[in-house]
């Protein structure tokens, strides 16, 4: 089983709601028009049609985003941070050949510090979002009440604890400090 891969979403598929603890299995993917980066099918060799997986968008629609298998869940387990996850996953691809993935990061929301992430977080825990701690990791609440939140501004719902959400946040505080 491999620890997933990166897919490409149809244009105006929601990510709502999805992550990789929402698995699901192929065929429900397959039936929403989901297929991999490089264009061979999603199911194939080991992976059968009632194979689950869950659809993680760490940098929203825009920027890559993969189907995930329990093998992801067993690297997240040691470090529980998405991003040291994929990290390790990509890397023993690359170790064995594979490419870099197919979408670019998006450069348009450069990436927060983990303290300006725990900012944004404080900032969801103040307006009423029950995301746990304001810690700085990023997790599936966090992104869905970041989404909700980018919808209400006016940004588009990517669910990325980037530096526009965080300005965004900053600027409305500042309005209300000013009133």
């Amino acid at each position: 089983m491999p620890w997933g891969f990166e897919v490409k979403i149809p244009e105006g598929m929601s990510i709502a709601g999805e992550s990789r603890r929402n698995k699901k299995a192929l065929s429900n993917w397959v039936s929403q028009g989901v297929v991999r980066a490089d264009g061979t099918p999603l199911i194939q060799g080991n992976l059968t049609e009632s194979s689950t997986a869950g659809l993680m968008a760490p940098a929203g629609a825009n920027g890559p985003v993969f189907l995930v298998f329990k093998n992801f869940d067993a690297i997240y387990s040691y470090n529980a941070a998405e991003s040291y996850a994929l990290a390790i996953a990509h890397l023993s691809d690359r170790l064995q050949g594979q490419g870099g993935f197919s979408k670019a990061w998006p450069t348009d929301d450069p990436g927060t510090s983990r303290a300006e992430r725990r900012e944004i977080q404080q900032f969801l825990l103040n307006k009423g979002y029950a995301i746990g701690a304001a810690d700085g990791l990023i997790g599936d609440k966090t992104r869905q009440a970041i989404r909700q939140e980018q919808t209400r501004l006016g940004l588009s719902p990517t669910g990325r604890a980037g530096q526009q959400i965080l300005n965004a946040f900053r600027s409305e505080n500042a309005k209300k400090m000013m009133q």
